[in-house]
This record gives C-alpha cells, structure tokens and sequence, in this order.
C-alpha cells in the first residue's frame, strides 16, 4: 500500500473511533471495512490533491450521487439504517468511480452545521459585553453562511433555558453537560453588520449547490437536515454577504471596513483545522495587526491546540473519551490588552456543551 492510501486508512480508522462510533453507526460500518480495503483506498487516493482526500469529502461524494437514488440498496440503508451499508458502498463506489471522483477534484467539504451556533451565540454575548457596542460579525468558512444568521434561531439549553426568536423556525437543541451553567444571553447580541469569507461559498440560491449541503450531512441524523433546510429557508429571504477567496488574503480589507461605532467579532468554527500551522499564524498576525488600534474579539470553535487564540484546557469526565470534543475559546483585544480564555468543551455539532469559564458562567448546575 502507498503511503498516500495507508494515510487515509489511518485517518478512515481515526474517524470511525472517535467521532463515528455511537453517533453515526451508517458511516462507522463503511469507514472501517473500507479501512482494510488496500486496492479500492489506492484508487481513492490519488484522485485529487491529498490534502482534500478526507473521509468527509469521499462520503458527501457518495452521498450526493445516492442521493439522487433513494431507492437504491444503499439510498434505503441511508433512509432508515438497516442492513450493512458496506457491501452496497462498495459497489456503488465502484461502479460509480468516475463520477465519484470528479466530485472529489471539484468540491469541498461544506459541512453548514448551523446547531453550532448554540454555542457561539453564548461566545458572542460575552463578546458585546466585552467590547461594548453592537457586533460585526466576520465567519471564516462560513460555506453558506448560514450561522451568519444566528440572531433569528431558537434556542434551547433545557431546564427552561431559552434564548433567540421562539417563533423562528430554525429551533436548536443543545444539551447541557457539567457542573456550571452557560452564559445564556436575556436578549441575543446586536449584529450591526455580517459578512463571511470562504474559498468556495455555497449560494442559498442555487439548487445544485444547496443540495451539496444536504449531501454533507451524515444519515441517521434526520434532524441536522431538518435544521439545514429551515436554515436555507431563512437565508433565501435574506441572503447573506460573502466574500470568494483566501481568509489570509481577503481579511485585512475586510477589517479596515468595518465601522467604528461596531465592535468587531471574528469566528471560526472547524475551519482552522483546515489550515497549516503556518496558515494560522498569519492568520493570527493579520487580526493582531488589526488589534493595534482596534478593539476585537476573536471565538473559535475546533479541536484543542488547533486555535492560535484558545489555551488549552483539561477535558472533564462528560468528554473524557473525546468523540467529535472541540474547545469553544475565546479572544479579546480591548484597549490594547489581550485576554484569552476556553469556554467550553462542546460537541462537533453542537448537541451538547459543557462550559468551563466559572467567571462568565450563571451559576452551578441544580
């Protein structure tokens, strides 16, 4: 086997241990016996530039095509979760390979997880009382932007922990976990301007490319399509602003233009971890530059050590086994002084957070 392949196997293996395994059964089922399938990961791996062959990318291909085959042995393995998803996978890969890897040279991955907002939304309502001002708000890698949006979401935290537009049709879910209990904001944070900036960013507009988004979305989890498409149902009416390119590249203009009487809130969610290290750092130098004579405010959402503005910080026992565990951090330039801390450990996709910042934290859990 190529190192290339035997790359992506370890990666197919890594994936299914720790963030498939008891949360997305389907996927975890193709992942490992195709793991072990040498002559099929060959092929595979040297379709496109290896730094975009991820398990991810090769499934939403997949997917994007069954898709459009519903009643297909695997399209109904997709629909209802019965049966052995890897015997039809297999064949649909190769009998479907070159359409398959015409999609793996020309996308992304577009993974638009708007419930990930739950957590941002509390990151940002510390932000505004940080900087004072009503927020704009830059996305890195937003896809289609749809978080962009999170100030007209419902939100849930249980225990009869409310937030955001209870009329909104975009109703988000999230799970409370540990000893403290998040800083859930009495009104959400004033956005007075929002804009995102993606390599490829998705159109809300457009069928072919929203179906992308669709495809992206792992089966079993009925409701993460459920909340996309209120989320692009939303967006429609009001499409938000976008920038096509480099965030390194487009950033720094991006900044010089914000008003002053905004505070400015930069946020990445599983978009860092797409970097290089070096990417990062320049990345952090552009906003410390930005920082200099301009109060910011910094919030990441990615795995731990991933962002240049979040400490590290001990993993609790609730995600002690660390699937799909990302650390909430946070940065604030103010005044030229520097805080950072870690917030909260929270699931990839926002089903559940556990908040660790005992300073902005309401209290200890009943």
């Amino acid at each position: 086997m190529t190192e290339a392949a035997a790359e992506f196997a370890r990666f197919l293996r890594f994936w299914a241990d720790k963030e498939l395994r008891g949360y997305c059964p389907v996927y975890e089922s193709i992942a490992r016996p195709l793991a072990d399938d040498a002559a099929l990961l060959e092929r595979v791996a040297h379709v496109a530039p290896r730094q975009k062959i991820v398990p991810v990318l090769l499934f939403a291909a997949v997917k994007s095509l069954v898709d459009r085959e519903p009643t297909s042995p695997l399209g109904r393995i997709y629909a209802d979760g019965a049966g052995d998803p890897w015997p039809p996978f297999r064949d649909f890969l190769e009998e479907r390979f070159d359409d398959v890897a015409e999609l793996l040279r020309t996308r992304r991955t577009q993974t638009n997880e708007v419930a990930r907002a739950s957590a941002t939304l509390l990151a940002l309502g510390l932000a505004e009382r940080r900087l004072g001002k009503p927020l704009a708000l830059i996305e890195l890698g937003p896809s289609a932007g749809l978080n962009l949006l999170l100030d007209r979401f419902s939100y849930d935290y249980g225990g009869g922990r409310m937030a955001g537009d209870p009329a909104s049709a975009v109703r988000l879910a999230c799970e409370t976990k540990g000893p403290l209990v998040p800083p859930i904001p009495a009104r959400v944070p004033t956005i007075g301007f929002r804009c995102g900036i993606d390599l490829d960013p998705v159109d809300v507009t457009d069928e072919a490319q929203t179906r992308w988004l669709e495809a992206c979305v792992w089966p079993g989890a009925p409701a993460r399509a459920e909340r996309l498409r209120a989320a692009l149902a939303l967006a429609r009416r009001e499409p938000p602003l976008l920038h096509r390119g480099s965030a390194l590249e487009l950033l720094p203009a991006v900044l010089d233009a914000i008003p002053s009487d905004l505070g400015t809130c930069v946020v990445c969610t599983w978009m860092l971890a797409y970097l290089s290290e070096q990417e990062r750092a320049t990345l952090a130098d552009i906003v410390a530059g930005f920082a200099a004579t301009r109060d910011v405010a910094c919030v990441t959402a990615e795995f731990a050590g991933v962002s240049p503005w979040a400490p590290q910080a001990p993993r609790p026992d609730v995600v002690a086994d660390g699937r799909l565990a990302t650390l909430l951090g946070m940065s604030i330039c103010r005044d030229g002084a520097r805080e950072v801390r870690a917030l909260a450990w929270m699931h990839a996709h926002g089903t559940w957070i556990d908040w660790l910042d005992r300073e902005s934290a309401l209290g200890l859990a009943l």
